[in-house]
């Protein structure tokens, strides 16, 4: 996160996607939290449904891991949110944030 940090975005993206990569489905705190912050790079490059779409992944990854920074992430998704325009996904989230808490 130190490139979306220094403004570098794409840079930031690029580097989110690979450790996804390193990371696999063993690994699921670790690959939930790399997701967030890549749900949150993506939103800040304006691309909200594909933002959303890594945020469905997030809760995927996260079902059943009890850990301060997946609730981190879950908190700074549910504070995104509702500045976000209405679609099914968005409510989607929702519901799953809901039924999480």
């Amino acid at each position: 996160m130190i490139h979306a940090q220094m403004g570098s975005l794409a840079a930031a993206e690029e580097h989110l996607h690979l450790a996804l990569d390193i990371h696999g489905l063993d690994r699921k705190r670790t690959r939930a939290i790399v997701l967030a912050d890549l749900g949150h790079v993506q939103l800040k490059r304006g691309n909200i449904a594909q933002a959303l779409a890594t945020w469905s992944e997030f809760f995927d990854c996260a079902d059943g891991v009890q850990s301060v920074r997946i609730n981190d992430g879950l908190t700074n998704i549910a504070a995104r949110l509702p500045g976000l325009p209405d679609s099914p996904a968005a409510a989607e989230l929702g519901e799953r944030i809901t039924a999480r808490g």
